[in-house]
């Protein structure tokens, strides 16, 4: 059975959290907390698979690989930060096609300037940046997230027109940046008020930040507000990584790793992989076109990889 299209979101009732990934073990965390929805983050992306900052040096057929894998692996709704669009229209228009072809649920698209270059592209140039992606998104379920990232502070009836401009253009969502730096009426979550009196659409809310409160997003809701993305798995992969190495490193054993586990309320027996082969799915699989199903690979890899005392929450018992 094939997922709900994002759009039947829209109206729920609901406000969804959506973290922001760079593979697939990132993703497969996600999906074990609980999150229904996830968002490839252009920048941990980048950083994760080539080693290389966040410097625009990722292709379409980059982007692509990692949207079918993410896709394949995971029911979650899958939103894609593709920047600025990966050049003229023309190349907004290929790479949305081709990713909402892959599986996409939502491209994030912004009004930056291409190519890295400081400030954003006029109005009527970011006009025809979403209306290619709009048109490359044409025959499938995948939405339209425009990311407006005029200052708000600065001149508000400017960004007002960006929005509704990019709105007429076919975009589904706006993501109103600058609200993470407005002061001018009075914080972000008010200047995100401010703006949904003003721009009638659905709404990503920027990015939560430290010291903000869920209930407080939540209470967004009704003036369209749907969905926000959180920034933790890079960060946590990089902060787990450098801990545990550096002890690892220090102490010439890999004790801590064991020990670290049962104060994170986590334990694999021996892998990761068993998140992985938690659920049965690839074993259950394999069994139904083996003669000797004990003996398959699935089945022999999970008895190797997956302990009795495994834990993926404080609810995962075995």
């Amino acid at each position: 059975m094939s997922k709900r299209p994002l759009a039947t979101y829209m109206d729920d009732g609901k406000f969804y959290y959506v973290p922001e990934v760079f593979d697939c073990s990132s993703a497969k965390a996600a999906e074990i907390n609980g999150f229904q929805m996830i968002m490839l983050s252009s920048s941990d992306f980048s950083c994760s698979s080539t080693g290389i900052p966040d410097l625009k040096l990722l292709s379409v057929e980059e982007y692509v690989g990692i949207t079918e894998r993410l896709t394949a692996m995971t029911d979650m709704h899958l939103f894609i930060d593709a920047d600025e669009g990966f050049g003229r229209p023309l190349h907004t228009y290929h790479g949305c096609r081709k990713l909402a072809k892959a599986g996409a649920d939502s491209i994030l698209i912004t009004d930056c300037a291409e190519g890295g270059k400081p400030g954003l592209t006029s109005i009527d140039e970011a006009v025809y940046r979403f209306r290619a992606a709009r048109d490359g998104m044409a025959g499938t379920d995948c939405l339209l997230l425009a990311r407006c990232d005029h200052s708000i502070d600065e001149d508000f009836e400017e960004f007002v027109e960006r929005c509704n401009r990019y709105l007429e253009a076919g975009a589904d969502m706006i993501c109103p940046l600058e609200v993470n730096r407005s002061k001018r009426y009075g914080g972000k979550q008010a200047a995100a008020k401010k703006i949904a009196e003003h721009v009638k659409a659905k709404f990503w809310y920027p990015n939560l930040k430290e010291g903000e409160k869920a209930n407080d997003i939540r209470a967004l809701l009704h003036h369209g507000y749907k969905f926000t993305g959180i920034h933790y798995s890079f960060r946590a992969a990089m902060l787990a990584m450098l801990d545990a190495g550096r002890r690892v490193f220090e102490s010439g054993t890999n004790d801590y790793i064991s020990t670290a586990y049962d104060h994170t309320g986590y334990k694999f027996y021996y892998s990761p992989m068993a998140a992985f082969l938690r659920d049965g799915k690839w074993v259950q699989r394999e069994s139904m076109y083996s003669a000797e199903p004990s003996q398959a690979l699935a089945v022999r890899i999970e008895q190797r990889f997956i302990g009795p005392t495994d834990r993926f929450g404080p609810d995962d018992v075995r």
